[in-house]
């Protein structure tokens, strides 16, 4: 099992990249995909695999300045040995032909430039061959039938010797149809835009979630849930575009003031009655954490810790602060004060959403039925979930 270097992405693929499945990275102008890929590159370094990386993007002293500004730096293992940098970019603009031992001569004569570059995979015993990024030779080459072509071939033969592709392209220059053309000779896929990253494709079953909010920063990719582990970094995120909407990172907010929330839900009692209400609030908790409770397990291994974690984010956030207060076998008291939204001396128990949302995250966590109860409410007093 390969990691990928960002733990969720890890837990999205249940453990990580299968060896010897080709990988493609798709995205947009922002080139958040290409940032995804360098950090994946970097992560197999240090679980020291052997990589040639094919630059068509830019130059490569150039490329390693822009990695910089994420934190990525590949000069250490340039020098021992680990990462080689071919240089396909310089002749695809030079007005004369560059010489040079790590320069590809001509790189849109693609079958000289695939059996230059696989004679170096095999000279230098490469793992890894990563390709950045292939939107260059499509946007360049006149034959896009002969550059699907000869791309598959490639692909597919480096994976006959033991060799994993990963390469990255930017899909919005492509054809539908074209797109799944290129898609054919890849294992894995992964999406990297506005904001989310999720896998395409995969050789293997997926949970059900198979993606995650991310944030670009100056250390590269980081999922959400990650960055905001403090109020100064959820401020930092927070802007105001020009258009009057308010943004945390790449995800659209509207601020809801407790009133608002809460004649919500006192219209929910008066409208649909007590029962049906409570079982609305409890479905709608239930629904909303579909497959959360898996990615927490799959992360932090155990039911009192993603408790805490999921309680973190909660407080982060502002929805209240929640503490646990027993586990058992078969039952789990959670305290909690201050829950969004505060309402009182309402005579209902009006936080059923947060009890199904428990619920929904200890039966994927523990496995088995459980029911989820609110015994008391700080509209009538103290909250007490009882799983």
């Amino acid at each position: 099992m390969i990691r990928t270097g960002i733990g969720i992405l890890d837990d999205v693929l249940r453990g990580g990249i299968r060896e010897e499945n080709s990988i493609l990275l798709m995205g947009g102008i922002d080139e958040d995909h290409r940032v995804l890929m360098h950090q994946f590159v970097i992560s197999l370094l240090k679980q020291r695999h052997k990589i040639l990386l094919v630059e068509y993007k830019q130059r490569p002293s150039l490329l390693l300045k822009w990695l910089a500004g994420y934190g990525i730096n590949y000069k250490r293992f340039m020098k021992r040995g680990r990462l080689k940098i071919l240089d396909g970019h310089t002749n695809l603009y030079s007005r004369v032909q560059v010489s040079g031992e790590d320069v590809l001569p001509n790189p849109l004569d693609l079958p000289i430039s695939t059996s230059i570059i696989r004679d170096k995979i095999r000279e230098g015993d490469f793992d890894f061959l990563v390709i950045d990024d292939l939107s260059i030779l499509y946007a360049s080459l006149p034959g896009k039938q002969e550059f699907f072509r000869i791309i598959s071939r490639f692909i597919n033969s480096v994976s006959l010797e033991g060799v994993t592709s990963v390469s990255a392209i930017i899909g919005d220059l492509i054809s539908p149809s074209d797109l799944s053309m290129l898609t054919i000779p890849f294992s894995y896929i992964l999406s990297a835009r506005d904001g989310r990253i999720a896998v395409k494709k995969a050789p293997h079953p997926l949970g059900a979630v198979n993606y995650f909010v991310y944030v670009k920063t100056e250390r590269g990719i980081k999922p959400i849930s990650e960055y905001y582990e403090s109020l100064d970094k959820l401020k930092e995120a927070m802007f105001l575009d020009e258009n009057g909407m308010l943004w945390s990172a790449n995800q659209r907010v509207q601020i809801i003031d407790e009133e608002s929330e809460a004649k919500l839900i006192e219209s929910l009692f008066e409208y649909f009655g007590k029962e049906n209400t409570q079982k609305f609030l409890y479905f709608w908790g239930r629904h909303e954490f579909q497959g959360i409770g898996k990615l927490y397990m799959q992360r932090y291994g155990n039911l009192k810790e993603s408790l805490k974690r999921m309680f973190h984010s909660t407080k982060i956030n502002g929805g209240g602060i929640m503490e646990l207060s027993q586990v058992t076998g078969d039952v789990v008291i959670v305290k909690a004060k201050n829950l969004f939204p505060r309402i009182c001396n309402f005579g209902n128990a009006v936080h059923l959403h947060d009890a199904g949302a428990l619920t929904q995250m200890i039966e994927e966590i523990e496995g088995g039925e459980w029911i989820g109860e609110e015994v008391k409410c700080q509209a009538k007093g103290i909250l007490t979930v009882s799983l």
